[in-house]
């Protein structure tokens, strides 16, 4: 992660020049709210134990107040231009919160399934990569925001015995 600090604006040079804009457009409607209930409901249904499924909202919900938390502890201004695509609106990049509950997700999911592990790791990486992707966040948002949604999930797993 440190060195993702010191190359954050190369590395978000490099993911721009890397893909055309045509070939991830599906990485912009990752950032909506609609396919994030998508992908809650989903997991909901897939998990269908209603204990389960409780302990994945309240998880969710958690994990989206700490790292908001986090961002306003960190006030770590987004990459220059981000401010335009967001209308103003979530001045801070630091953790990245699509990062972190979509981690909380993968993780929470592969902790109840083995099968889900890794659709669910690579929703987990192409959201967060989306981020960097669409210049919103640099590398070291998205690292930090998924180390902190796993890492949110072990906690919970340990208090709540998830």
């Amino acid at each position: 992660m440190l060195i993702s600090f010191i190359f954050d604006r190369e590395i978000l040079k490099f993911f721009g020049s890397l893909l055309q804009p045509n070939i991830f457009l599906f990485m912009y409607y990752t950032s909506h709210i609609v396919f994030f209930i998508a992908v809650a409901l989903i997991c909901s249904y897939l998990l269908r134990d209603k204990r389960s499924i409780a302990y994945f909202w309240m998880g969710i919900s958690f994990t989206y107040i700490i790292s908001i938390i986090l961002k306003l502890l960190a006030q770590r201004v987004r990459p220059l231009g981000a401010d335009l695509a967001l209308g103003n609106l979530g001045a801070y990049s630091f953790p990245s919160s699509h990062a972190t509950v979509y981690f909380f997700i993968f993780a929470f999911m592969a902790g109840c399934s083995e099968k889900f592990k890794y659709p669910f790791l690579a929703l987990a990486v192409l959201v967060s990569l989306s981020r960097v992707y669409l210049g919103l966040h640099y590398l070291s948002d998205i690292i930090g925001g998924g180390l902190l949604g796993v890492g949110l999930y072990l906690l919970l797993r340990k208090w709540i015995k998830i």
